[in-house]
């Protein structure tokens, strides 16, 4: 998959987890209090776009190309959770997401079912694509 097709999968991916995420959040808020009211200020909907975005840059230095083992690539992954953890925490507080701790632990948890969601959904892509791949070369063998 090249890299502009990635980062627009994984800003999609994102930034629709993200507002599944708040969707989810407000229904059990309604469910738990009956609150019916749900106010967003005008830029939220693009902070989570470009919130989606920052994180899909960070997997650019996540590559498989070059790691030389699996505690590399253990490594990789582990810095490219912080990362992302971190980006997520500063666009958090710089746009208002939250202002206390417990307004913070509802993200941290739809963080780390979107990135579970998002490093899942694509390397599936990843290998539907190698197996595209794969079988257009076989078909070019086979003429052969």
């Amino acid at each position: 998959m090249n890299k502009a097709k990635m980062i627009f999968n994984q800003t999609l991916m994102i930034s629709t987890g993200i507002l599944f995420g708040v969707g989810v959040q407000t229904a059990l808020q309604f469910l738990a209090n009956g609150n019916t009211s749900f106010q967003w200020q005008w830029y939220i909907p693009l902070s989570i776009i470009f919130a989606g975005f920052l994180c899909s840059l960070a997997t650019l230095f996540l590559t498989y190309d070059d790691v030389s083992g699996r505690s590399e690539g253990y490594l990789r992954v582990c810095l490219h959770f912080i990362a992302v953890f971190a980006i997520v925490s500063l666009c958090g507080y710089l746009f208002g997401w939250y202002t206390a701790l417990d307004e913070y632990i509802p993200i941290v948890i739809m963080y780390v079912i979107i990135y579970a969601f998002v490093w899942i959904s694509s390397n599936w892509m990843l290998k539907s694509d190698e197996k595209k791949i794969n079988k257009a070369i076989d078909e070019i063998r086979d003429e052969e």
